[in-house]
């Protein structure tokens, strides 16, 4: 069974946001072949079709991003606690980290199933018209991955437990 023409740039997208743009042709021959699902199991990525062929595009990745008072060896180990796999986590810890992050590269991915933020600038170069990043994540859930905010009694802060709670609350895949 060979992709939509939808379903296949849904697939390039997710493809691409994982190792690059240079698999374009191959995916669309692999497909006009039927030859994409064993394309996609020798790249490591069988994921992304399903038994029947069809795309099968489900955002995996978390990313933690803001000040945080643990290191990213602790969070990463409460992460693999909550079953999460070590490819599957990024961080941009730090503010100077938060306040360069590429926020333009979550909207309408198809990587990501959730942001987790802790305290950063406002300034950032993802903030647009919006007053923080954080903000014009949650302006716009149709474009983003759900935001979900780490904090204490005193507000935004990554700690063991608020980074654990937020975990328990990411979208189930």
């Amino acid at each position: 069974m060979t992709l939509s023409l939808y379903e296949l740039e849904d697939l390039h997208k997710a493809v691409s946001e994982r190792i690059g743009d240079e698999l374009l042709p191959a995916l669309s021959r692999a497909n006009r072949t039927g030859e994409l699902g064993e394309l996609l199991r020798l790249l490591g990525m069988g994921d992304l079709v399903g038994d029947d062929g069809s795309a099968h595009v489900v955002p995996t990745k978390v990313v933690v991003i803001g000040e945080s008072v643990v290191s990213e060896s602790r969070l990463r180990s409460i992460a693999k606690r909550h079953g999460i796999s070590g490819k599957d986590i990024e961080f941009a810890l730090g503010y100077e980290r938060a306040k360069c992050y590429p926020f333009p590269k979550l909207r309408d991915s198809l990587t990501y199933r959730a942001v987790l933020v802790g305290p950063m600038p406002h300034s950032t170069s993802g903030k647009r018209d919006a007053s923080s990043a954080i903000a014009e994540m949650e302006n716009h859930p149709e474009t983003y991955p759900p935001v979900i905010r780490m904090h204490d009694a005193n507000g935004l802060k990554i700690t063991n437990n608020s980074f654990a709670q937020a975990l328990d609350e990411l979208p189930k895949i």
